[in-house]
């Protein structure tokens, strides 16, 4: 149900969405985009193949994408003190719309 709000809050502040529904699903939309991706937003925690994963591997494909991960757990709880990419950004949940449009403007840059 998140992704689904996410899109199409994204989609009508005039963002381009990639949905996938998993982590599977996305790794194919990375390795057949033509396109470039600016940012995977991705739940730690997902069907078929975690976030982190994903993260791992779209680092390999496509260094210049960012990375704004969620979850309802803390950042710490996940990752312990593992280091993750610069690109990477956390956001909590529970968020509000304004939150998500505000954390993807910063994590852009825009």
């Amino acid at each position: 149900m998140i992704r689904q709000v996410a899109e199409t809050l994204l989609t009508r502040h005039g963002y381009t969405v990639l949905a996938a529904e998993g982590g599977n699903a996305c790794m194919k939309i990375l390795q057949e985009y033509p396109g470039s991706i600016d940012l995977l937003i991705t739940d730690v925690f997902m069907p078929g193949m975690n976030g982190r994963k994903v993260a791992d591997h779209l680092h390999t494909l496509r260094k210049e994408t960012k990375i704004l991960f969620m979850s309802g757990r803390s950042n710490e709880e996940i990752f312990g003190h593992d280091e993750l990419y610069p690109e990477v950004v956390f956001l909590p949940k529970p968020f509000t719309p304004e939150t998500l449009l505000r954390k993807v403007s910063e994590t852009l840059g825009t």
